[in-house]
């Protein structure tokens, strides 16, 4: 769902929890901003500024065998 805290800090400040990161791909990720989540992100993480869908899409560009990996540990 995120590649680092700071990219899951602003998946989060977007109004992107983690049931709706890990929700089928095409998903609607509509921008939603929480002002204290935005305001935590800034303090925390303010070089990594993002919007939900671009965390989960390096997300899943940097680690492309997640989804299967814990689809087959979760049989």
């Amino acid at each position: 769902m995120a590649r680092d805290l700071g990219d899951f800090l602003w998946l989060l400040a977007d109004g992107c929890g983690p049931y709706e990161a890990a929700a089928p791909y095409g998903a609607d990720r509509t921008s939603r901003p929480d002002e204290a989540l935005t305001a935590v992100a800034v303090r925390c993480a303010p070089d990594a500024r993002s919007t939900a869908a671009a965390v989960v899409e390096r997300a899943a560009e940097e680690f492309p065998g997640f989804d299967d990996m814990i689809t087959e540990l979760c049989r």
